[in-house]
């Protein structure tokens, strides 16, 4: 199930990209803390049932009042979430790009500056790796 797969990826691009901010949204759930975040991290890092996690994380920020849920944190690694107005470009590519570092998800991220730090993986701690285009 390619399409599954895809789903599966991107949301955890989502997550480790915005794992900060989805942390501090879940506090305003009525369920509050970060147990859904968690046993996405433990099923990542322990190999197990990553999709079905993601879903109960996903399922959990729609039910504390965004209907997007994870899905609304896709940036395509630009740290920057939601759409991209006509008019507003999105930010060059240059010659590389960096990627998870585990060809789990699809982040990506580009730097801006020359010496910017690259970030790392939020599931393993990792940097992202280069790659160049």
């Amino acid at each position: 199930m390619a399409d599954e797969r895809g789903c599966t990826a991107g949301r955890l691009a989502a997550l480790c990209g915005h794992l900060d901010e989805i942390r501090r949204d879940l506090r305003d759930v009525p369920t509050g803390g970060d147990s859904p975040v968690e046993r996405v991290l433990a099923a990542v890092r322990g190999g197990g049932d990553v999709a079905d996690a993601l879903d109960r994380l996903h399922a959990v920020l729609q039910v504390g009042g965004d209907p997007w849920g994870l899905d609304g944190y896709a940036d395509e690694g630009s740290g920057l979430r939601g759409m991209w107005p006509e008019g507003v470009a999105r930010p060059l590519t240059g010659e590389h790009v960096y990627l998870c570092p585990g060809g789990v998800c699809t982040r990506s991220w580009w730097p801006r500056r020359a010496a910017e730090p690259v970030p790392e993986c939020r599931m393993s701690g990792a940097a992202l790796r280069r790659k160049r285009l």
